[in-house]
């Protein structure tokens, strides 16, 4: 391979090989298509072997493409820590971060408490990606930072712990009092709303019940959305099992009525995940630190 590998034709290979598709990688660079292809031509030329696997319905990368996309994934993190040194005496962290988050805990927690990171860092500018799956996402590099409840033990990826995520079993006063709901056996038979048709959303509320009180859940209602099955639990459509942080205004105002208190669901962890290479950068440790520090009440734990 000729050591002269030219710097801006690398930052393209990385580039297509984390989109996946010369379309998405001129759009990225703001380029053109042919500007990309012609690029990795050259490249190829200059390391005197393919890189790039074409035969499938999907771009890949050949064992040598692998090997060069690991380095440059080296090279590029230690350039954007020389650059952060660089800036170290600068009064903020400069430049762009990506922060993935899912979507309930985005909107109900992680929105009411990043103006004062955004405020305390006016230089660093922070886009947000809301939705249920995260993991891809980071490993092609569209996001810098998730947080996520989903345990994901890469060892390419650093772990933060944050918070603990409890869940209630809640229902609408009318449907409560309608169905007799005293303890878990009663919802046999009642309509009951979950994420997943096979119910398997409330095996965390399910294994925390005695033998004795398992209910017959036969009657599961398909909410694909926690916010939408709220509003469904509200008008009287069936119980459901959130995270507590969702529901906790509508507890507060009796729209929804918490069951069986003695009962508590198995617990999720929020963590941080990034790139091991890139968490030693100054803008990925900033933020780390900050939602470090939050202790929300929202959760009511």
């Amino acid at each position: 391979m000729d050591p002269l590998l030219d710097l801006p034709q690398l930052r393209t290979f990385y580039t297509l090989a984390q989109a996946g598709s010369f379309t998405a990688c001129a759009r990225r660079l703001n380029r053109t298509q042919s500007a990309v292809s012609h690029a990795m031509t050259k490249l190829e030329g200059l390391a005197g072997a393919p890189l790039l696997d074409r035969r499938g319905r999907e771009l890949g990368l050949t064992e040598e493409g692998r090997r060069l996309f690991l380095a440059c994934e080296q090279a590029f993190a230690t350039l954007d820590a020389a650059a952060d040194d660089l800036r170290r005496h600068q009064p903020h962290a400069r430049g762009r971060l990506r922060l993935g988050a899912t979507v309930e805990f985005g909107s109900s927690i992680l929105m009411r408490h990043m103006q004062p990171f955004l405020a305390a860092n006016p230089e660093l500018e922070i886009d947000f990606t809301l939705r249920p799956d995260l993991l891809a996402p980071l490993l092609r590099d569209d996001l810098d930072l998730i947080i996520d409840c989903l345990d994901h033990p890469l060892p390419s990826l650093k772990k933060t712990t944050l918070f603990r995520e409890t869940y209630v079993v809640a229902c609408a006063p009318t449907f409560r009092k309608a169905h007799c709901l005293r303890v878990p056996v009663d919802l046999s038979g009642v309509p009951i709303l979950s994420i997943d048709k096979a119910g398997a959303w409330w095996n965390r509320f399910l294994m925390a019940v005695p033998d004795q009180e398992q209910p017959l859940m036969d009657r599961i209602i398909e909410v694909n959305h926690i916010r939408a099955m709220i509003h469904a639990a509200i008008e009287g459509m069936g119980a459901l099992l959130v995270p507590r942080y969702s529901v906790l205004e509508e507890l507060r105002r009796g729209d929804l009525v918490a069951l069986f208190p003695a009962i508590c669901p198995a617990e999720d962890r929020f963590s941080i995940y990034q790139k091991k290479v890139k968490a030693g950068q100054e803008k990925q440790r900033l933020l780390t630190r900050y939602l470090q520090s939050l202790s929300p009440a929202e959760f009511g734990s």
